[in-house]
């Protein structure tokens, strides 16, 4: 791991708790300017319709799917979900760290892992970001916002395009995670620590869901949170749609449904929360 101008994780906590949080909770690793990525891909490779389709190719046969054939649409739904823990690295780090990611085409990388789930790696932008004024962190705040959402769709396009799977549905698995992880930051103290952390992260989450003129936020997804009378534990939003995750092996190696999937009935979503 690299060393950051006037940044030393040795004797910065803060940056080295990042780092640890980014590596272990969201795969991604952060790198710095002057080192060579040693993964496979960037995030430009998946612009360009040959390379993403080499890279959804070797995707799909990692998971026992078929590109352009058997299980193709579940390629394309499994990789937004999939691409999900990058974006919700990106929201860590701004809404727990205070710290911007470079989300660049040409600076995030990425590689498989050979069970058809992505590792990711970037670089810091910004290390510090403004929060004592709310009004500048909330204009700084809306213009990632904006950057990822422009980021987020030209990949989905060409993703979409190459699965048949729906852009709405990629969309929604996105806002899902975005919402289920401000959820859980929110319910848990542990996470916030601070009641100045906590009003950060409640008023970051007030911008991801917040409309963008007459449109609506397409991390703003409506989704139910699971309730039963024997389930006291951390908040849990329903998607929208299947990933189709149920897709991907067989027999004893299944992945079945998530526990947050809306194919799952109440008795069987606690049933697999309980034995978690």
């Amino acid at each position: 791991m690299g060393r950051y101008p006037g940044l030393d994780p040795d004797s910065d906590p803060k940056h080295s708790e990042l780092v640890e949080t980014l590596q272990h909770f969201f795969v991604t690793t952060i790198r710095s300017s002057w080192e060579t990525s040693e993964y496979s891909f960037t995030v430009k490779d998946l612009l360009n319709g040959k390379q993403r389709r080499s890279f959804l190719r070797e995707q799909a046969l990692q998971q026992g799917l078929e590109l352009e054939g058997t299980g193709s649409v579940a390629v394309g739904t499994l990789f937004a979900k999939r691409y999900s823990v990058w974006v919700m690295a990106i929201i860590s780090a701004f809404s727990l760290y205070d710290t911007l990611l470079s989300i660049e085409d040409n600076v995030v990388s990425l590689k498989l892992t050979g069970t058809g789930s992505m590792r990711y790696e970037s670089q810091l932008e910004q290390v510090t970001v403004a929060y004592a004024d709310i009004t500048k962190r909330r204009s700084q705040l809306s213009m990632l916002k904006g950057r990822l959402q422009l980021h987020l769709e030209t990949i989905f396009k060409g993703v979409a395009a190459d699965t048949g799977a729906s852009e709405k549905v990629m969309w929604a698995l996105i806002a899902h995670n975005v919402q289920q992880l401000y959820a859980q930051m929110i319910y848990d103290e542990g996470i916030w620590k601070t009641a100045e952390r906590l009003t950060r992260i409640q008023e970051d989450r007030s911008v991801w869901l917040a409309p963008q003129g007459d449109t609506e936020s397409p991390f703003a997804s409506k989704l139910k949170c699971f309730e039963h009378p024997k389930w006291q534990g951390q908040p849990l939003l329903i998607r929208r749609y299947c990933c189709l995750a149920y897709q991907v092996g067989s027999g004893s190696h299944a992945h079945g449904y998530c526990n947050s999937c809306p194919k799952l009935d109440s008795e069987s979503r606690l049933r697999n929360l309980l034995q978690k």
